[in-house]
């Protein structure tokens, strides 16, 4: 599954992405020594600030160069739904963490990337993005 915007108001910037790197289209991605990389995809990128939503289409690792991608960002408030894993009924209000770019991890909580603003199902739920960046990239 991929992450949807549900709500907020967004922006598309442009930024370069890291190069060898594969893509999901519609997924969290963040910004680490000025490029765009998915969230979650090295030993410390689950403390990197969400930089937003990647939009596609999907770019393999074989691409070894870095152009401009578009990444929608958000300008406040801003809401995503996406899978989870280990997601109950009671963790409204929670912060988690990223398994992968489309993933949250409803079992840790070190980085809180994310926070569960309403729970759909056990695989499912709506999120705030919680630790953004989006202040820094206009």
């Amino acid at each position: 599954m991929s992450v949807k915007i549900e709500s907020g108001l967004w922006t598309t910037v442009w930024r370069a992405k890291k190069v060898s790197t594969a893509f999901v289209q519609n997924s969290l991605c963040t910004l680490v020594s000025g490029f765009v990389e998915p969230a979650s995809t090295d030993a410390g990128a689950a403390d990197k600030p969400v930089l937003g939503v990647y939009e596609g289409p999907a770019i393999s690792s074989a691409l070894a160069t870095t152009p401009q991608i578009p990444v929608m960002v958000p300008r406040g408030y801003a809401l995503i739904r996406a899978t989870a894993s280990g997601l109950t009924s009671t963790e409204e209000g929670n912060s988690w963490d990223m398994t992968d770019s489309v993933t949250v991890n409803a079992g840790t909580s070190t980085y809180g990337a994310v926070t569960c603003v309403k729970y759909i199902s056990t695989t499912e739920g709506i999120f705030a993005i919680s630790k953004s960046v989006f202040a820094n990239v206009a």
